[in-house]
């Protein structure tokens, strides 16, 4: 059953990378990128590795991913004309995916990555959970509370800038 899953999400995975590089209407690539994008997170859940399968959403779904449709939807035409993609040289770009091919083919069978142990560990998204909040809370609070600094630091900043820019509009207007 678990070869069954390994199987489906990995030809989710790949086939969804192959219609990225090949698709021409960026806004289909986009779509195509999350379908990549689970197919990954759902190879780390089948590895056991919970905590990197809900960053992979968390950050590549809802973040990158988010962004680059925003970035899409926001220039999809300039000159009258739809924003598209393509390989430009497909001969080196074949040649570059067949390397790397043949480099995964040739260390997903060796005999020590095919060894994985179900034992009663616990998860690593426990022992994560448990120094962030145990041992290394203080450090973690230090840099949440960094991070707000920088945030707000940063919105000062940037609404000084806009105020510095209105006024130099203003005074450009009253020399007219």
């Amino acid at each position: 059953m678990a070869t069954a899953f390994f199987g489906f999400f990995a030809a989710i995975t790949l086939f969804s990378a192959l219609a990225v590089a090949w698709q021409k209407n960026l806004l289909y690539a986009a779509f195509l990128l999350l379908a990549t994008f689970l197919g990954i997170a759902g190879l780390f859940l089948m590895a056991n590795a919970e905590f990197l399968a809900v960053t992979q959403i968390l950050i590549y779904v809802g973040g990158v991913l988010s962004l680059l449709l925003f970035g899409i939807l926001m220039t999809k035409r300039r000159e009258n004309r739809f924003l598209t993609s393509g390989i430009k040289d497909a001969k080196v770009a074949a040649f570059l995916a067949l390397t790397i091919a043949v480099g995964l083919f040739y260390v997903v069978h060796q005999e020590s990555v095919l060894l994985i142990k179900n034992t009663n560990e616990p998860s690593t998204t426990q022992l994560i959970g448990k120094g962030l909040l145990g041992q290394y809370l203080m450090p973690f609070e230090i840099v949440g509370v960094l991070l707000l600094v920088i945030l707000i630091g940063v919105l000062a900043i940037s609404a000084a800038a806009s105020e510095i820019g209105r006024t130099k509009e203003s005074s450009l207007e009253k020399k007219l």
